[in-house]
């Protein structure tokens, strides 16, 4: 038997279906992701910002975790201020130090200087809480066998991460995209960089996986994301979009499925935004958050 609906009930349940479909999606919703978003207040804010102010706004839009390049003492000393007044964690800075971009282990004769900058890193990360430290292993030298440069970086990683013992501390080492301008940079896909830390083998030595920097070298992302953290060889993750560095739905990076992944691996660290935004901080930040929390 045939039931007719009459105009009325049919219009009435058309307009109910999206609606229905929407609570579907709300409560198929996942919830929390096993990793905490980490905002980073370097590209996304002004630069004429003061970091104290972005650190404000970050604690104002409800997260709980910060990262930063470097700065003077003087506002190192304000930060410091604003992250006890708002209980944020410091997840990971990218400074100090000149060598880590240029001679850093693969020059012959460079290492000491190389060390020296870790130990200045290891003492500004403790000093905010024992944050990671985002470091790099200098360019590669083209008048120095290739075996030689990666022997040196193996050799002086390990020292690396004897100092981060010492201080409670890690250090993640970043493969960092190489321009023409620049110069090749050493360990710059996830390709060269996981054999190298896997043969350092220092619990205080992990990869920075950039989504960013490796979309640009390498692609494959999704592929080398799921080797590094199975082989426990990732510290930090962090995403930026291609081209642009903007946040998440910018580019050409699937990012939705990205966050996926990430929590089919249950991958329990820090997911640092060291990304741009096309609007506002406010609005990249909530974005990010909102895919986070969806996929």
């Amino acid at each position: 038997m045939k039931t007719h609906l009459s105009r009325r009930a049919w219009i009435a349940s058309a307009a109910a279906a999206p609606l229905a479909f929407d609570t579907t999606l709300r409560a198929a919703a996942p919830g929390p992701p096993p990793y905490t978003l980490s905002i980073n207040i370097e590209v996304m804010f002004p630069r004429t910002m003061p970091r104290p102010q972005r650190m404000e706004i970050v604690a104002a839009q409800g997260f709980k975790a910060y990262g930063f390049w470097n700065t003077t003492e003087e506002e190192q000393d304000a930060m410091l201020k604003v992250q006890q007044k708002t209980g944020l964690k410091c997840t990971s800075i990218t400074g100090p130090g000149n060598s880590v971009s240029n001679t850093g282990l693969t020059k012959p004769g460079m290492e000491d200087v190389f060390l020296k900058d870790m130990a200045a890193r290891a003492k500004m990360a403790a000093k905010f809480g024992g944050a990671q430290s985002i470091i790099f292993v200098g360019k590669q030298q083209p008048d120095v066998p290739w075996e030689q440069q990666r022997s040196q970086i193996v050799s002086g990683l390990k020292k690396v991460g004897d100092i981060g013992a010492e201080h409670k501390m890690m250090f993640i080492v970043e493969p960092l995209s190489s321009t023409q301008a620049q110069g090749r940079m050493a360990l710059d896909t996830a390709a060269a960089a996981f054999p190298v830390i896997a043969e350092v083998a220092h619990p205080n030595v992990r990869v920075c996986f950039d989504f960013y920097h490796l979309q640009l070298m390498e692609g494959n992302v999704i592929t080398h994301l799921r080797e590094g953290l199975s082989k426990g060889l990732i510290g930090l993750v962090q995403i930026g979009e291609v081209p642009g560095r903007l946040e998440p739905g910018t580019g050409e990076i699937d990012y939705a499925y990205v966050f996926r992944v990430l929590r089919e691996l249950n991958y329990k660290g820090y997911l640092d935004t060291e990304m741009g935004a096309s609007t506002t901080p406010e609005a990249a930040m909530q974005l990010t958050r909102k895919m986070s929390l969806e996929n």
